[in-house]
């Protein structure tokens, strides 16, 4: 924790500096002291790593760390060996974070029921003080011993206190813009970036038993107001009310309670004073959640109209008509919904059959269930259009963890993510156009795969990504033919040698479906193989990209898939990823939309 140590130490030092800019402006004296503050944070860092100081901890390691996916891989590990209570520990801590887990859920009850392990006796390993002093006091308050509720809930209140502060400085991290705006554009974007971050600290903090309390922080004043009651302290109790009307002023219970204590203890408005620390608090979430709201509204390129609310648009009406309005206006708006699908599938089984879409491999020549290959989902030009894009705006690295040859030393492999070519598109960088093609072809593939299969339930992109993999010529010679292109892998589920599948983080588990939008046949290898088994020494059937060709099929364990060698050249391809959980839905794309949609309107 030595990077909260040094944040909170230089802060704090930042603070009581002398500044150069005393007399200055008020922007003076913020960038000075950021001045400081910096220095401050690179000594701190120095004398702790010395010449490491400047290594980067990934941000997919530190969101695993977040979503305490160590701990995913110990209850599996727990659970070989037998050791039913660490693994029912181990599944309790990830479900504190992730509480809608359905893997987690059920392997939980799984540890309870075969463990056989008690129930109440299972714990939150990373469980902070904060909560276990909270518990305590829980637990005391519930025994109605309200000395030791006071003694737990204030030393629990001091520590949460804590916990929210160095959350807040463990957000302050490195943040890669994707672009290269001005200095303030900058600072904004970066600021904002912590911000996202710092308006979770409460959320987190608030989750002790596996899910949401969203009255937490109120809930310390309740206890505390009625403990100080009955251990004969009205003051205290009255302080506590005032803060809990503070956090909620039309709250009913405290509204009675502050009657009570004027009527009959004799409590003088003068008592009501709320706590500074929680004033301070609560301000400052206040401030940040309309700031956020702001950002939210006018840079996301939405419309107001888009975020009017049902009910307001309601309460606008006369009272007598109210609810015939609504509900005539929600059955105009079902209505058009309804026309503009209809509308779009008839222009996609257009769109098809004048593109001249065509299977060449079905689930007989590929050797395996739901799997197939079709040609004809773009046209020569949009092939040029989208290869040339990853010279344009592509970075290195497979759209997870910016490996720059993540599969194989012997190939590059660099790639262009919706957020990546929104930013591009937003900055003047690239024409919208290029983004357009992106969304349009891309959804072409995905309704041919739901028409395909035959698909009850909708396909929603999970993640998309238009990539490029590039052979070096230096090892190609004498390269091994087990030295594959992408290792033989399985979409959703680890695929092991043993052929057994689990279907545990890091494996994106959501995903459904699968599908590869070829661009290019300009090199040599590549082609995308079926296999038997993890080696991929034999194949049950090999597919050669070209302009326009798909590979489509299910992303579970019937479906091992990998990349032979590219020996010579770059290979070219869209990359999608889809789910029937819109949960998973892929954002990306999402803001990649509003984005077009408010250009279109601005021109």
């Amino acid at each position: 924790m030595f990077h909260l140590r040094c944040r909170s130490k230089c802060s704090n030092e930042s603070e009581k500096s002398n500044l150069i800019s005393a007399k200055l402006s008020e922007d003076d004296r913020f960038y000075e002291r950021a001045v400081y503050n910096t220095l401050c944070v690179v000594k701190c860092k120095k004398s702790v790593l010395g010449s490491r100081m400047d290594r980067l901890v990934e941000g997919m390691i530190n969101e695993d760390f977040d979503r305490r996916k160590p701990y995913d891989y110990l209850q599996l590990c727990y659970f070989k060996m037998d050791m039913f209570k660490k693994a029912a520990d181990a599944a309790a801590t990830v479900l504190a974070v992730q509480p809608e887990h359905e893997v987690m859920k059920s392997n939980l009850k799984y540890y309870l029921a075969e463990g056989p392990v008690n129930a109440e006796e299972v714990v939150n390993l990373e469980l902070q003080e904060y909560g276990k002093e909270y518990i305590l006091g829980n637990v005391a308050y519930n025994n109605e011993d309200y000395k030791a509720t006071i003694t737990h809930m204030e030393k629990s209140l001091s520590l949460f206190y804590e916990a929210y502060s160095a959350c807040r400085h463990l957000c302050e991290n490195p943040f890669d813009q994707g672009w290269f705006p001005d200095f303030i554009s900058s600072l904004a974007n970066h600021y904002t970036f912590t911000l996202r971050c710092k308006r979770r600290c409460t959320w987190q903090l608030s989750n002790l038993f596996g899910e949401i309390k969203d009255d937490f922080f109120y809930s310390y004043f309740n206890y505390l107001q009625y403990s100080y009651y009955q251990e004969g302290d009205t003051k205290a109790a009255c302080e506590a009310v005032a803060s809990a009307l503070f956090i909620n002023p039309v709250d009913e219970v405290q509204l009675r309670n502050k009657q009570f204590f004027i009527r009959d203890e004799g409590a003088s408005e003068d008592y009501f004073v709320p706590r500074k620390d929680v004033v301070a608090f609560i301000e400052r979430e206040d401030f940040e959640e309309r700031l956020m709201e702001f950002i939210e509204t006018n840079f996301l390129f939405l419309k107001d109209d888009e975020f009017e609310d049902d009910d307001d648009i309601d309460a606008k009406l006369p009272l007598g008509i109210r609810k015939s309005k609504k509900i005539k206006s929600l059955e105009h708006r079902i209505s058009e919904n309804a026309k503009a699908a209809r509308k779009r599938a008839v222009d996609q089984f257009k769109t098809v059959s004048q593109m001249g879409i065509r299977v060449i491999m079905t689930e007989r020549e590929l050797g395996g269930p739901k799997r197939m290959v079709a040609d004809g989902f773009a046209s020569v030009l949009e092939c040029m259009v989208l290869t040339e894009l990853t010279k344009l705006a592509a970075v290195e690295g497979d759209g997870y963890k910016h490996s720059s040859s993540p599969h194989t030393p012997a190939e590059n492999f660099h790639g262009v993510t919706l957020a990546r070519a929104g930013l591009m598109v937003h900055a003047n960088l690239i024409s919208k156009e290029a983004l357009e093609l992106i969304l349009k072809v891309t959804e072409r593939c995905r309704d041919y795969l739901e028409r395909y299969f035959n698909l009850i339930d909708p396909l929603y992109f999970a993640f998309t990504h238009l990539v490029c993999r590039t052979a070096k010529p230096e090892m190609s010679v004498n390269r091994s033919a087990s030295d594959l292109s992408h290792e033989v892998h399985v979409d959703n589920c680890l695929l092991q040698d043993s052929g057994e599948c689990l279907r545990v983080p890091p494996a994106y588990t959501y995903r459904d479906y699968s599908a590869l939008l070829y661009l290019n046949d300009e090199f040599q290898g590549g082609d995308f193989i079926f296999t038997h088994d993890r080696s991929g020494l034999s194949h049950q059937a090999a597919v050669h990209p070209k302009c326009g060709r798909m590979v489509g099929f299910s992303s579970g364990p019937e479906n091992p898939h990998g990349v032979l060698p590219v020996l010579d050249g770059s290979r070219c391809a869209l990359g999608m990823w889809f789910t029937h959980d819109e949960t998973f839905k892929e954002y990306e794309r999402t803001l990649a939309e509003k984005l077009l949609n408010k250009l279109n309107i601005d021109t």
